[in-house]
C-alpha cells in the first residue's frame, strides 16, 4: 500500500521521463531499506488499493490490494447504478 501512496502522490503529477525515472530510482532505495524487500510483491500490478470492494461483499472495511480488475470494474458499475437510481 505504501508503493500505492507513493505513486498517486509523486508519480502520478510526473510527466518528463527522466523524472519518471529519477522517481523510480528513489522509490526503489527506499524499497531497499523494509526488512523483507520483495519488489514483486510491492509493485505487483495492479497497484491499487481500494476499500469498497471488500465492504461491496459483505466483508469489513479493509485496504486491499485490487487483484482482478474485472472485479472492480463490476463492483464500480454496480455502485454507479446505486446512485444514480
Amino acid at each position: 500500500m505504501w508503493a500505492h501512496e507513493c505513486n498517486r502522490v509523486y508519480l502520478d503529477r510526473l510527466i518528463l521521463p527522466e523524472d519518471i525515472a529519477k522517481y523510480e530510482e528513489f522509490l526503489g532505495n527506499a524499497m531497499k531499506e523494509f526488512s523483507e524487500f520483495k519488489p514483486e510483491m510491492i509493485l505487483a500490478e495492479p497497484l491499487v488499493f481500494t476499500n469498497f470492494i471488500s465492504v461491496a461483499k459483505g466483508h469489513e472495511a479493509a485496504y486491499l490490494n485490487v487483484k482482478d480488475m474485472d472485479d472492480l470494474k463490476n463492483v464500480l458499475e454496480e455502485k454507479l447504478e446505486q446512485y444514480n437510481d
